[in-house]
């Protein structure tokens, strides 16, 4: 299963969002985030699915504002409860904090995936809780590796910056998103 796009049609290109993605490739150069590729791609793919969508309804400004909102939150939860600042668990609170925008405000959005299937590929609409909730277990996964390779606190700065991504995440929701751009009359 590989996710392609949200169906969510935007009307703005996303600037912002191809900016947040080049800065996640730029940051692959660094040792620490090349042992854990699979994950840092989850969160990529992740941003592609949703920051574009977000990016529409937020608007530029607001869309960057609530990204650094979700990353500060991210950095400064673990390291409160002295778990220490980790590049790795900060970019999934980050993350996070995307989908459970995304989730509040589109809750019944659908992802097109490609499928493979016995005689080839086929494109499919997956409700996009199940491509979410496919990153969290990857995430807890990740955590768990981290916690048996290692006597770190990755795991807990982990938790932790997922819960206040997803906080940032959901509060950004509400506060930042403009409802003019949340009606689109030229789709279902």
């Amino acid at each position: 299963m590989i996710p392609v796009r949200d169906v969510i049609p935007s009307r703005t290109a996303p600037g912002v969002t191809v900016a947040l993605l080049a800065a996640l490739g730029a940051a692959f150069a660094w040792p620490a985030v090349r042992e854990w590729w699979l994950p840092w791609l989850s969160h990529a793919m992740v941003l592609w699915l949703t920051g574009g969508t977000l990016e529409d309804r937020f608007g530029h400004a607001r869309f960057a504002a609530f990204a650094a909102a979700c990353t500060a939150a991210a950095l400064a939860a673990p390291a409160a409860a002295g778990c220490g600042v980790d590049l790795i668990p900060a970019a999934g609170g980050a993350t996070a904090g995307m989908i459970a925008a995304y989730a509040m405000m589109f809750p019944h959005a659908r992802i097109l995936t490609l499928v493979p299937t016995v005689i080839g590929i086929e494109v499919a609409e997956v409700p996009a809780w199940v491509v979410f909730g496919l990153w969290a277990v990857l995430q807890a996964a990740a955590g768990w590796s981290m916690l048996t390779w290692s006597a770190s606190a990755a795991p807990a700065a982990m938790a932790i910056s997922v819960a206040a991504g997803a906080s940032a995440g959901a509060l950004g929701s509400v506060l930042l998103r403009r409802p003019e751009r949340m009606r689109v009359e030229w789709w279902d």
